[in-house]
This record gives C-alpha cells, structure tokens and sequence, in this order.
C-alpha cells in the first residue's frame, strides 16, 4: 500500500462523515455511470435514497439484483497546490475510495432509521417527521462496505 493510503477504517468514517456528498460508480446496460448521492455512514454501512425512477434507481436496483458491487468515492479538504513548474501543481486532499454490495432497505421502520443517519449527518439532529405517502415513494438503499481506503494526500 502507497504510504500515503490506509485502510483504518477511523480514517475512512471521518472522511465520510465530513464529506458533503459521495459519488456512486455504477454499471448499467448503457455502461460505466456515476452520480453524486447524499449519503451517510453508520456501522460500516453507507446509507441513501433515491427516487425509484431513472438511470440510477435502476442501475442499483440492477446490482442488487445481481449481487454486483458498487463503489463510491468522497474527497474533503481539497486545497489547489501551485508551483513555478507544471508539475508541481495539483491539489492536497483527502479521499475515500470504497466499494461493496447494495442492498434495498425494505421495512418502514428500517427505512426510517436509515434515513435518520441522512438527517443526522446533514442537519445536525433526526427528529423531523415523514410524509408516508412520500416514503412509500423513497428508494432506500445501503451498501455493506467491505473494501474502503482513505488516500490522505497531504502536501
């Protein structure tokens, strides 16, 4: 592993948490497909929703059904770096690179909870009510992560 990669699983949640979004990698019928997610992290589980219409509703509905991986990836902390040569221009950043198994949160219950992580994670607090007809209409989702690693590029 590069000594600028770790797969402590501290580093990765961290990074995850701050993260205002995560992208998904996705393969469908029409091929290679990514699309940013809210998201939110509990328990080594990656939570979010989705309408149970369009390209990824499908795709994911696609990979669960088929028990196909799915990734993600988050950066944090981007900073431009600048030099007086080419090369020496880039970014700092931290970064999360992860993927694994999709599966659809089915019960209300259980849909609810997983939601809560989302509000959690973006507004502080999970005590908001739910229009039912709304989350009967809300594609839950969760995917197992079992292969993650953060890539702290630092300078």
């Amino acid at each position: 592993m590069r000594k600028d990669v770790t797969d402590d699983m501290a580093v990765v949640a961290e990074i995850l948490n701050r993260a205002q979004y995560v992208t998904l990698a996705l393969v469908d019928g029409e091929g290679p497909y990514s699309v940013p997610v809210n998201a939110a992290l509990e328990d080594g589980v990656l939570y979010f929703h989705s309408s149970r219409k369009g390209r990824k509703a499908k795709a994911l509905l696609e990979a669960v059904a088929k028990g196909t991986r799915v990734a993600f990836s988050a950066a944090v902390d981007l900073e431009p770096k600048t030099g007086e040569l080419a090369c020496q221009w880039g970014f700092k950043f931290r970064c999360v690179l992860g993927s694994g198994l999709a599966r659809v949160v089915e019960l209300s219950g259980d849909k609810v909870a997983a939601l809560n992580t989302l509000m959690r994670k973006h507004a502080g607090r999970d005590d908001f009510p739910y229009d039912e007809g709304i989350l009967d209409k809300t594609l839950v989702l969760a995917v197992d992560v079992d292969r993650a690693t953060a890539r702290l590029k630092l300078s």
